[in-house]
């Protein structure tokens, strides 16, 4: 049975959301530094780090996912992801598969328009089961940019018209923010210039917040038991 290789390709949509990113202040923060800089460096200061967990919405032909992802610099990230169709996904990828698990209300909405004999097969064997594929999988391509330390931040480099804005407050962390064309960014005042945060709006719009920063992530591999094989069901 082929069910398995259709919901892929179905969840391959879901995670095709890309950026998308086509005043001074009385005791400026980073004084004498360009407001361009400024998110330059914060966007450097993330992508050094060993870890961090975005989480927040972004948004693909004018449909949101919700993205609660725990990302390693080497290309592992764990976490859950909203389909585009309904329900929500559980993810892990390692550096050489992915890992993906819909739940109920997923497994429903990707089988409503097979025939009920294998949509019912289908929602049976493959219930609370992982599918697996290989990391480097072209139908993951999506997927695989959220997981993608520097793939998911190279497009905030040099963006022009930056100007940086209010000093506020996000997770109890100071942030100065960093108003531009393409939309705001928040970034860290203390420590490591850190970007906390970004919002844009447009054809694509995006809310991203940038916690647990260089704090551990475990990426668990599912046991081979609890991996649904689809040539070994028919």
């Amino acid at each position: 049975m082929h069910t398995a290789h259709r919901l892929l390709a179905a969840v391959a949509l879901t995670g095709a959301a890309t950026l998308g990113l086509t005043g001074c202040l009385p005791s400026e923060p980073f004084p004498g530094r360009q407001s361009s800089r400024v998110l330059n460096d914060s966007v450097t200061a993330l992508r050094s780090a060993s870890t961090f967990t975005v989480s927040g919405t972004t948004s693909r032909q004018g449909i949101p996912t919700q993205v609660n992802l725990s990302i390693s610099g080497t290309g592992e990230c764990k976490g859950t992801m909203s389909a585009q169709g309904g329900g929500t996904i559980d993810v892990v990828r390692t550096r050489d598969h992915t890992f993906l698990r819909g739940d109920e209300a997923y497994m429903l909405a990707q089988t409503k328009d097979m025939p009920e004999d294998e949509a019912s097969r289908a929602r049976k064997e493959m219930s609370g089961r992982w599918m697996r594929t290989e990391a480097s999988d072209p139908a993951m391509k999506g997927l695989t940019a959220l997981c993608d330390r520097d793939g998911l931040l190279k497009e905030i480099y040099s963006i022009q018209g930056a100007e940086k804005g209010a000093l506020t407050k996000i997770d109890g962390q100071e942030a100065v923010t960093i108003n531009t064309t393409q939309g705001v960014f928040l970034v860290a005042t203390k420590g490591e210039p850190f970007l906390l945060k970004v919002t844009t709006s447009g054809p694509n719009p995006i809310d991203l917040t940038f916690t647990g920063i260089n704090q551990p992530v475990q990426v668990d591999v599912p046991a081979d038991k609890d991996v649904y094989d689809p040539d070994a069901n028919g």
